[in-house]
């Protein structure tokens, strides 16, 4: 067990995507020529004026599709001391921690952490004095072949395996720092202070070798809505200069062809932290009030109000949770002191397995209760 960093406990938090998962199809960059009949939905340049050929990558899939697809973490200013990932084997009874890492040794296991051209699984875990972005893999690298059918960058840093199929990630951090000691990922300057967490479809991240693409992603298939391959912005705390910016409460949003856009709620320059008791984690944006369950989200229906994140204040447990057999995304926030019953296989000890059981405990979860 780690030592966490003293704070009020809390009553912790919940948002729960339901009915996830639906036959579609996103925008995939293959590597073909210019005039090759493969490139059915896109045959022309990129942003940097390369040549863009994409073609329509349809699946069948109802269970989380696309999020069953091959996965990538991304992590930015936030301070990392543990992080596992589980996955079900062939026995389905069980789920086994594939990967894993922890700030005591400094050294992961089946994880690769990319920043910049630097590829390796030693790091401090302190994300938070440049504004860099990090991207959590497996240790496999991708099998691109000849990229007829699947595009890689000349970039080995990100062709690496992520996580496809169901999966749990769970991590302790804190996103408790001072935003002046933030600088700019090349050390020159302020940088961008806002925490962010996400989860994304792994080609995303190719298709531009890391660079955002706009002309040539699986991200969208109308502009900037969002209805492509997925991603999953798990936390993020918008910091953009406008209205909808406020350090002090994160955003959690997911993005894919089946509904667009679903969740993504800000609480911006009109919401104040104090309004809400020191207890509490996840708030109704639009009523301004805290919530007495975890809300509930419906991909393509309904959602319980505009649920938001107060920012934590030293370490929580962070989750989310993707299972293809209830078709559900849980994200929780969990203060150490006051861990739920229903995570108590998992919590603190981040054991080596942990039994399908105590997978729907997680899921059964609506912190707080």
């Amino acid at each position: 067990m780690h030592p966490t960093e003293p704070s009020t406990p809390t009553r912790g938090g919940t948002m729960t995507f339901t009915n996830v998962g639906a036959p579609g199809w996103w925008p995939r960059r293959i590597d073909r020529a210019s005039g090759d009949p493969a490139c059915t939905y896109k045959d022309g340049t990129d942003t940097w004026g390369g040549h863009c050929c994409m073609k329509e990558q349809h699946t069948t899939s109802t269970t989380l599709a696309p999020f069953d697809e091959e996965m990538t973490l991304i992590m930015k200013a936030i301070r990392l001391k543990q992080l596992a990932i589980y996955q079900p084997g062939a026995d389905a009874s069980s789920w086994s921690m594939i990967s894993s890492w922890d700030a005591k040794s400094g050294h992961g296991s089946n994880l690769v952490v990319t920043e910049g051209q630097m590829t390796s699984s030693d790091f401090t875990g302190d994300l938070t004095k440049k504004d860099c972005v990090n991207y959590f893999m497996q240790e496999a690298s991708f099998a691109c072949g000849d990229g007829k059918d699947y595009y890689c960058p000349s970039d080995p840093g990100i062709n690496h395996l992520g996580w496809s199929g169901s999966k749990l990630i769970v991590f302790l951090g804190s996103m408790t720092f001072d935003d002046a000691g933030v600088s700019k990922c090349d050390g020159g300057g302020q940088g961008h202070a806002g925490p962010w967490v996400a989860f994304v479809a792994s080609e995303l991240i190719r298709d531009g070798g890391r660079k955002w693409n706009g002309l040539c992603n699986c991200y969208s298939k109308t502009g900037s809505v969002g209805d492509g391959c997925g991603e999953i912005n798990v936390f993020e705390v918008v910091l953009d200069n406008n209205q909808y910016s406020n350090r002090e409460f994160m955003s959690t949003g997911v993005r894919s062809y089946q509904a667009g856009h679903v969740g993504g709620n800000v609480c911006g320059e009109g919401c104040d932290r104090d309004a809400f008791a020191d207890d509490v984690e996840v708030v109704d944006a639009c009523a301004k009030k805290a919530y007495t369950s975890g809300p509930e989200i419906e991909v393509g229906g309904d959602a319980e109000g505009c649920p938001v994140w107060r920012r934590p204040i030293g370490d929580r447990y962070f989750m989310i949770l993707l299972d293809e057999k209830q078709r559900e995304i849980q994200v929780a926030v969990i203060h150490p002191e006051k861990i739920p019953a229903a995570a108590a296989e998992m919590l603190p000890l981040l054991p080596g397995a942990l039994s399908r059981n105590a997978i729907d405990a997680l899921l059964s979860m609506r912190l707080p209760e």
